[in-house]
Parts: C-alpha cells; structure tokens; sequence
C-alpha cells in the first residue's frame, strides 16, 4: 500500500490530462471520494486519507486546522512529485474542505481551482454546537455513532458503513478536531483567495449551516455556489454520481 514519508495513504484512480487531489471528510476514509471518482471520466484522481484516519492513522494528527493542512500538504507535494502529475485541482468534503481552503490559501501557485463538497464552514463553530458535541462524546460508542450517522442521512441504507470508519479514527485526531479544531476561523482571509472556488452545498445539511457556507462564497472573489436542494452531507455516499457530475462542471470552466 502506498504511504507517503509522513504516514499518509493515498491511492490512485483514472486517467486524464487533469490531476484531481480528492480529501475526505471526519470520519471517513478514502472509499468516500473513490465512489465520487467511479463517476469522474478524464480526470487522474489521487484520493488521500486524512491524518488519523482510515490507513492513515499513524500519521502525524492532532486535530489542528493548520497541522492538518500542513501535513497534507507536503504528503500531497510528495506524491505529485512521485508520480509527475504537475499542477492539481483540488476536492475537498467537509473537513477535508476546509483543509482544501488552507491549502489554498498557503499555496494558490500550486492548486489550479478548488471544490468544496458540503465543506466545513471557514468561520468554524462554537462549542455550543450540539452536533459536533455530540459527535464528540460518542468516540468509540457504536450504538451512539450508528444512530448519529444515520440522522445526518437523507438514505441511511447508504451510509451506514461509514459508521466502521469513524471507530478507526484515533483517539487525539478525534477530540482535537470536534472539541478544537473545529473552533478554528478562516473567514476573515477569504477574500485573499486567488483560486477558482466552487462550495457544493446540500440543502438538506444538518451538520454544516448553510447560510454559513454561502457567507463562505461571498467572502471569496469570483465564487460559484451549487445548492443540491434534495441531497444531505453525506451526499457522497448516497448520491456520487450527481457530486460527481457537478465537480465535473465547475472544473471545466474553471481550467
């Protein structure tokens, strides 16, 4: 299995002109961008797990925004550099969109456009956030997880492996996102951002607030929002071929 120097497992899909760096979200693993990429034609897909996820769990992952993004982003160097796939667009979901926003706003010479999908908003949260307390006192409780998993659902029979998934998740990786991580604003240098930006937004969220993503696209020059009014924030899961299609969209105009 391919790690980088730093612990990171990555995989590769497809083939194309175009080299797509596809992040997944808390809890998930790279099976979630990888039925995403299934419906991607054209595109060379390098999908990454997050630090203290999936077959990444030995890599460096306190759970901090900016340690976080930075240790993908030099796994993310590493492998581009292994494989000579030059300059890539970059898919972040959830977390892994707001990673992709760090990255971004760090290194806008080396990330030809940007997809957020469901993205963690850049303004972060309070902890008063009941989802994401919740989702923090449930670490390693499967019975908790299963249920929470399957009310963020819109079709739980779609989701429910994702509950296998967050119980790999380390212990550190864990609280220092939901009790920390999460807390983390970026908002205020948006307007910095010198990448193409597109948010997918589902419109029946209950994990990020919406009105907070779409604050998100106003804060960054030239960004494009997508509203999937019937689709959930595990949308990945249960609809990736119209996630697929949409990313698809954004990047043809964008590149």
């Amino acid at each position: 299995m391919p790690h980088t120097s730093s612990g990171i497992y990555w995989e590769e899909n497809g083939q194309g002109p175009l080299t797509l760096v596809m992040l997944p979200g808390f809890g998930a693993s790279t099976d979630l961008m990888t039925a995403i990429a299934r419906h991607l034609s054209g595109f060379r897909v390098l999908v990454l797990d997050l630090p203290g996820h999936g077959r990444s769990v030995r890599a460096p992952a306190d759970g901090r925004l900016p340690a976080l993004a930075a240790t993908l982003h030099d796994a993310i160097t590493e492998v581009i550099t292994d494989t000579g796939a030059g300059a890539y667009c970059l898919v972040g979901y959830s977390l892994g969109g707001a990673i992709a926003v760090r990255i971004a706003l760090d290194h806008p010479d080396e990330v030809r456009a940007l997809v957020g999908v469901v993205p963690w908003n850049a303004a972060g949260t309070s902890a008063g956030d009941q989802v994401i307390a919740g989702f923090d006192a449930a670490y390693g409780d499967v019975e908790t997880l299963t249920h929470a998993v399957a009310a963020i659902s819109v079709d739980p029979s779609r989701t429910s492996g994702l509950t296998s998934s967050m119980l790999a998740v380390t212990e550190q990786m864990w609280h220092g996102w939901l009790a920390g991580g999460a807390l983390t604003s970026q908002a205020g240098e948006l307007p910095g951002m010198r990448v193409p930006t597109c948010y997918i937004i589902g419109g029946k969220d209950v994990v990020v607030d919406q009105a907070k993503q779409l604050d998100d696209v106003r804060r960054i020059p030239g960004g494009r929002a997508v509203l999937l009014s019937d689709l959930g924030h595990l949308c990945g899961l249960e609809r990736p071929d119209v996630v697929a299609r949409e990313i698809t969209a954004f990047l043809k105009t964008a590149t």
